[in-house]
């Protein structure tokens, strides 16, 4: 029986536009009153979640956030914060070095500062590119909370002394298409995620949406047998395997789409509301295989 739904946000639960199509809001809201147990599994941080769980209720119940690709754990109903590990200073220093060697922007993102690491050379192409695509060269980080800071680092071995919840390295997609098999085996210490075509992201070893989503539903006095996951991108596929029921949309890459029990539309045709919808009807068994 499925008694928690996770969402992934972006490609996931957001629509193209950055929304949730008022479907989908109608069909979560649906399964809160059918008391399911509601988290939001994002790479973001909570300020950066606030215009998704404000507008769902969240807070007005037993819900959860598992933020920074499952790092830190929120409980609305008790108010609690859990962290698990963090990037030690070595750690940064070892990717900075990753960041030369392949001539790619690095985020070192330390709370609510965000730290750019870049050649110089790189910070004016990247200057150039974001005037053109009319992009801010934050990458939206500091939208959400007026305190965040994005801050330049010079190019040369910075021991950061924050932790480091993670590490985006911020690239084309055919750099990425090139460079991916190489840039895992010189990260081999740490969980190397493509979540975008132009953006992968790196996690401390064992830290996921999953090991959070465990937690969580042993929290609650259940396994995650009793959890159906919804995602896109390479941060999201333990948690589709290891979910009773992992649903990958439409328009997720390749490898969430095979660690998923079933493919729904995209997070533009109410995907996620078509299944939520098929499981309040009582076609769990259906779901488990297939595509919707």
């Amino acid at each position: 029986m499925i008694n928690i739904l996770a969402f992934d946000l972006d490609g996931t639960l957001l629509t193209s536009q950055k929304t949730i199509d008022p479907r989908t809001m109608a069909a979560i809201e649906k399964a809160k009153q059918a008391g399911m147990h509601i988290v939001i599994a994002s790479g973001r941080d909570k300020n950066g979640c606030r215009f998704v769980y404000e507008p769902l209720g969240l807070e007005q119940g037993p819900h959860f956030l598992a933020l920074v690709n499952g790092q830190i754990l929120y409980d609305f109903e008790k108010k609690e914060y859990d962290l698990d590990d963090v990037l030690l200073p070595e750690d940064g220093l070892k990717i900075q070095e990753v960041c030369r060697k392949y001539n790619v922007e690095g985020i070192f993102c330390c709370g609510y500062d965000f730290y750019s690491y870049i050649s110089r050379l790189g910070r004016i192409k990247k200057t150039v590119k974001t005037i053109v695509r009319g992009e801010p060269a934050d990458y939206g980080l500091k939208a959400g909370a007026s305190h965040r800071n994005f801050i330049d680092l010079p190019y040369k071995d910075i021991t950061l002394t924050q932790d480091i919840n993670k590490v985006c390295l911020v690239h084309s997609a055919s750099f990425f298409d090139k460079n991916l098999d190489n840039l895992k085996a010189d990260l081999k210490d740490y969980d190397v995620l493509l979540v975008g075509p132009e953006w992968l992201e790196i996690m401390p070893k064992g830290v996921s949406k999953a090991s959070a989503l465990d937690k969580i539903a042993r929290k609650l006095g259940y396994t995650m047998e009793n959890v159906m996951a919804f995602g896109d991108a390479e941060n999201d596929v333990e948690m589709l395997a290891k979910a009773g029921i992992g649903v990958a949309m439409g328009n997720a890459m390749d490898t969430a789409k095979a660690a998923a029990n079933v493919v729904t539309k995209t997070n533009d045709e109410n995907g996620i509301g078509e299944v939520i919808d098929k499981l309040l009807e009582g076609n769990e068994d259906f779901l488990k295989v297939g595509i919707i």
